[in-house]
């Protein structure tokens, strides 16, 4: 049987009557109930039923039929010699089924809204006369309206009756209002889904009457739905529903006083709720005179308290309201309340957003109005501000004149948010409007800035030929600014700092940061720090009108902290800063802050952090588009990865940071990045190639000061290069200048511990160094000393303890590379350690790999012979040769094409190795010899 939702009783009732007239007995149904009630529908789906089931349906076509015909129908098909001729003569009026072969099955007889002057019991001896004619089991059905006359009442409570004598069973059931699961089974069938609250309180409104359900569900349709994070349907944000839908809840704006009736008429285009503040700004009311008409329209059940302050009963009843409201109407309260609001200063919501609303419904004045409100809204939410500004520009009411300050603001805007690419094909977009050429001059100012941001190095002369003009707004000294301190110029000084007083504002961050950054190139420490930590208590995310954003101030001042080891303020001031950028919603600018995260902790010997920050940073900054804000995220993968024996990977963020003496001479890189190119030549091409490269960048751009500020590990890793370099006298120059680095900035211990183990390298005193050793914050550096005074104190065991701590050290902070170069110099004094685990692994594939062997795979992989591998490694290449024989078994492989390929594929970076590889928590023997 076709699905009738809340019909179940009723359906039941029939299938019983049914069931007896399959027993040759005659019986009668009778359906009451009001218009709209889904009588029709009862029998259509009745009549389906019984002739899937076998039964010959009669089934009168058109309703209403008087009693005069009803009689003439009957007495026809009592003295008609069959059903088909019956079927024949009333064939304009009849459906005839007759899915048998048989003549002598049962019959159906269904009659809609049939209309007689007596009561249901006038229709039984008729009924009984007929199925005597037949000779065949008859069930009459029969639909009608509620008739008070009826000697035979129906029981509001059981909803049916049934009267049985010898010849005909008699049932009587009236049609109730669908209820509420039958309401939501149809409302799910209309809207391929199912229907949520605000759905369902529309459909409240038909009553449970199917007749006023449907139109109202075709309504929904027509207006449009979509679908909730749970599932359910909800209206479409900007639905509207049409008039045979909501001119149902009309009926209740009927006897509302005058003052009650305006105040919906003016909520309703507000929206679909609103607080009291809003209400009483747009009315001109106080919020006490507006408590008895809320009442009154409460009464009505037109409005309802929420936490917001009031809103309409539903969807339907809003509309309802809003769609009596001419459209010039609509657009000229929004423009009156938006006005209201900028002048009493209201935020939420902003005046701006309503004078927005009205020029989309074609209000002039609105539309005049729009681009000093967005003006004042940037200089405090310029997220907001930037949407609201795109949105504005799409309509044709806004003054071409008005344009450019709307450029302006979705361009800062995007930028604030650190949506680097959409900033740039919104600049792309506003240039190519008809502007006068001075409007295009002040949106070409950003577009360097863009491209600075972006990554692109052609930025820094496109900078200075709009920026250095003479009628440039910003004066002639601004241009160097932004691609200075953005490509981390290292070359000659830019302009002195001007006093606050004879500066402009926008330009005052730019000075600062070029100051700070000449100060740190000059070696002058502290000053660099004051000149970034004047703004420290204030908001780092504030427009920047095409200039250097304050947020760079930050940063910077942030990576100096790391250089110089004051992790723990370095910690709270990123913290700070990734606050204020939640705040604010610019979330592009994410990519530095990551990226700063992954410099951290590195530094502090938590590769396993390190790296999962950088990939987080370089997945921020290709998805904002901020290219240059991926440098320093490289940086830290390739040393990572360096350290981790991870070659390919290595050489991959390498060749993506580029050499740094091949970039544009008004560019440059970061301190991180250059440092990760001259660790990876050095791993790559050995200590004269490194060296080499290091005296080339000084003789450029690169001042001493400005190369040894990177990190305290900086110096000594210098002078170590340069003597395996056999370049004693650029050894000597560094230490030279560690010792001057560290005797101007006597406040910094750290810098006096790298110049002393610089110093102790070209041979000072083992004594002194140990003194300083604590000065250390970093393992690396740590490390580092350790194993430069193992392989320097002529005492064994004092040897291979400083060898050994180095080992755990290094290893501690996931730098199996030199841990591998610790473990030579523990085998070449006797002693081998068991760097293994044991560990339970397959047989075949990639996770049967030891930690050692994934190391093999990467470096051969990366294109290095048995021999080179063994290098790295420091293992002897037969060493080498027997791990590529395991893997070779265990992937089932017979070629270093395959072995690449499949290293490749895997894309592991610096995660091929487990945090344990290299590493061993068991103290060995100061006089060990013993074999592994």
């Amino acid at each position: 049987m076709t699905r009738l939702y809340g019909r179940n009783k009723e359906l039941g009732l029939l299938e019983t009557l049914l069931a007896r007239g399959r027993e040759e007995q005659t019986g009668l149904m009778v359906v009451a109930g009001d218009q709209g009630l889904g009588k029709t529908r009862f029998l259509e789906s009745a009549t389906q039923h019984s002739a899937k089931s076998g039964w010959e349906v009669i089934r009168l076509k058109a309703s209403g039929l008087s009693v005069i015909s009803l009689r003439c129908l009957i007495d026809d098909l009592l003295y008609a010699p069959t059903l088909e001729r019956f079927a024949d003569r009333w064939s304009d009026w009849v459906d005839f089924c007759h899915p048998g072969d048989s003549a002598k099955g049962p019959v159906l007889l269904a009659l809609d809204d049939v209309d007689w002057s007596g009561s249901t019991m006038w229709a039984v001896p008729a009924v009984r006369s007929v199925g005597r004619r037949l000779g065949r089991p008859l069930v009459v059905l029969m639909s009608c309206t509620d008739d008070s006359r009826d000697s035979f009442p129906i029981d509001d409570d059981s909803q049916a009756q049934q009267l049985t004598d010898s010849t005909v069973t008699v049932v009587r059931c009236r049609l109730l209002p669908l209820p509420r699961e039958a309401i939501e089974h149809i409302a799910t069938e209309a809207l391929g889904m199912r229907p949520g609250r605000e759905i369902m309180d529309i459909c409240h409104h038909a009553g449970g009457v199917p007749a006023r359900l449907m139109p109202l569900l075709d309504g929904v349709v027509e207006a449009g739905v979509i679908q909730r994070a749970d599932g359910a349907a909800r209206l479409a944000p900007k639905g509207v529903l049409p008039p045979q839908a909501w001119s149902l809840a009309l009926a209740r704006f009927t006897g509302l006083s005058s003052g009650t009736r305006q105040m919906v008429d003016v909520g309703s285009v507000l929206g679909r709720s609103s607080s009291l503040r809003t209400l009483s700004v747009a009315l001109g009311r106080t919020e006490l005179n507006l408590l008895p008409s809320i009442r009154e329209a409460q009464d009505a059940g037109v409005l309802v308290e929420d936490d917001s302050g009031v809103s309409f009963t539903d969807a339907l009843v809003w509309h309802a309201a809003r769609e009596n409201m001419p459209v010039p109407v609509r657009g000229a309260i929004l423009r009156e309340v938006g006005r209201r609001l900028l002048v009493t200063g209201e935020t939420e919501p902003a005046g701006d957003e309503y004078l927005l609303r009205a020029a989309r419904l074609g209000d002039r004045p609105a539309a005049a109005d729009l681009p000093d409100a967005l003006t004042r809204r940037a200089r405090t939410d310029p997220v907001t501000a930037a949407e609201l500004a795109a949105q504005a520009l799409r309509l044709p009411l806004v003054a071409k004149e008005a344009q450019l300050g709307l450029w302006q603001i979705r361009v800062d805007g995007l930028i604030f948010s650190g949506r680097v690419v959409d900033a740039m094909e919104c600049l792309a977009d506003a240039l190519e409007q008809p502007l006068k050429p001075e409007a295009v001059d002040a949106l070409r100012i950003r577009l360097p800035l863009l491209q600075v941001f972006s990554g692109g190095g052609e930025a820094a002369a496109e900078v200075r030929r709009l920026l250095e003009r003479t009628d440039s707004p910003h004066g002639s000294g601004w241009g160097t600014l932004p691609t200075d301190r953005l490509f981390h110029r290292t070359g000659d000084a830019g302009p002195e700092l001007e006093p606050a007083s004879r500066t402009h504002p926008d330009d005052l961050t730019g000075r600062r940061l070029l100051g700070s950054s000449q100060a740190w190139r000059d070696g002058r420490v502290q000053r660099s720090l004051d000149l970034l930590g004047e703004d420290t208590g204030a908001s780092v995310m504030r427009t920047c009108n095409g200039q250097v954003p304050p947020f760079l101030t930050r940063v910077t001042r942030i990576q100096y902290l790391v250089s110089l080891r004051q992790f723990a303020d370095a910690e709270t001031e990123l913290g700070a800063v990734v606050a204020d950028i939640e705040e604010h919603g610019s979330h592009g600018w994410r990519a530095a802050t990551e990226s700063l995260r992954a410099l951290l902790a590195l530094e502090q010997g938590d590769a396993e952090t390190a790296v999962e920050a950088a990939t987080s940073g370089l997945d921020l900054a290709e998805r904002y588009g901020a290219g240059m804000l991926s440098l320093l995220a490289h940086a830290v993968l390739t040393i990572a990865s360096l350290r981790r024996m991870q070659l390919l990977s290595a050489r991959r963020h390498t060749e993506i940071l580029g050499d740094p003496l091949s970039v544009d001479p008004s560019g440059g890189v970061t301190q991180p990045a250059l440092w990760a190119v001259l660790m990876m030549t050095e791993a790559n091409d050995g200590p004269r190639a490194a060296t080499a490269l290091a005296e080339r960048l000084l003789s450029e751009r690169v001042t001493r000061c400005a190369l040894l500020l990177f990190a305290p590990y900086a110096a000594p890793w210098l002078v170590r290069t340069a003597l395996a370099a056999e370049r004693p006298e650029f050894a000597a120059r560094t230490v030279a200048a560690a010792r001057s680095l560290a005797e101007e900035n006597r406040n910094w211990p750290v810098l006096a511990a790298a110049a002393d183990h610089a110093r102790w390298l070209l041979g000072g005193d083992a004594d002194a160094l140990q003194f300083t050793a604590g000065l250390h914050r970093d393992p690396w550096a740590r490390a580092q000393m350790e194993e430069d005074l193992g392989g320097a104190t002529e005492d064994r065991n004092a040897a291979l303890r400083h060898l050994q701590r180095a080992a755990q050290t290094y290893a501690r902070a996931g730098a199996s590379r030199d841990a591998a170069r610790v473990r030579q110099s523990l085998r070449s004094q006797g002693v081998r350690r068991r760097h293994w685990k044991n560990a339970n692994r397959p047989d075949t594939g990639w996770a049967a790999l030891t930690d050692t062997e994934r190391a093999v795979a990467h470096l051969v992989a990366a294109g290095m012979t048995n021999r080179q591998t063994a290098q790295q490694m420091f293992l002897s290449p037969h060493t080498v040769n027997f791990h590529l024989r395991n893997i070779y078994r265990k992937l089932e492989i017979a070629s270093r094409v395959n072995l690449a390929t499949i290293v490749t594929t895997r894309r592991e970076g610096v995660q091929g190795l487990s945090p344990n590889y290299w590493s061993s928590d068991q103290q060995l023997p100061l006089d060990a010899a013993s074999g592994e």
